[in-house]
């Protein structure tokens, strides 16, 4: 039986508000040690913020994390998968979309985790599952590197 998103997924991440500050969102990943959060209100999820997200798009533009609110860089166009998909279902989403991290929702369409190659790869996943994502990512890569020498 293969592995399920909802058994490797990060359950129930901190949702923060779209008015956080930088500042404040990176002092929240540091304190549950993630690099993405999502971001909402309401019981909604309308984006999420990466680490890379604040050293991108903010601070490496001279803008200062202490006053640009997460609002301002946050990822809007959020990628799901659903907690019954399969990893390697899971895995061809994110190769599909070119993205490392998925928002997880439930039977219920309710927003309930995120899942990250890295939790893939940190967690039981079989050795044909974890070659399977490998594989994914290292094709991606590769057509992407190939992409950038043209």
């Amino acid at each position: 039986m293969p592995l399920l998103v909802k058994d490797l997924m990060w359950s129930a991440p901190p949702v923060i508000s779209p008015d956080t500050t930088l500042k404040e969102a990176a002092l929240k990943m540091t304190e549950v040690n993630a690099g993405v959060l999502p971001v909402g209100g309401n019981g909604k999820v309308e984006g999420i913020i990466t680490d890379r997200d604040i050293v991108i798009r903010s601070v490496s533009q001279g803008q200062n994390p202490a006053l640009t609110k997460v609002s301002e860089v946050m990822t809007r166009n959020i990628h799901f998968c659903r907690t019954a998909d399969s990893i390697p279902s899971a895995a061809e989403t994110m190769k599909k979309r070119k993205v490392g991290r998925l928002a997880v929702m439930d039977d219920k369409n309710r927003f309930c985790g995120i899942l990250s190659f890295g939790h893939i790869f940190r967690n039981d996943a079989s050795a044909a599952e974890a070659a399977e994502v490998i594989l994914r990512v290292a094709d991606r890569s590769h057509r992407e590197k190939q992409l950038a020498v043209r």
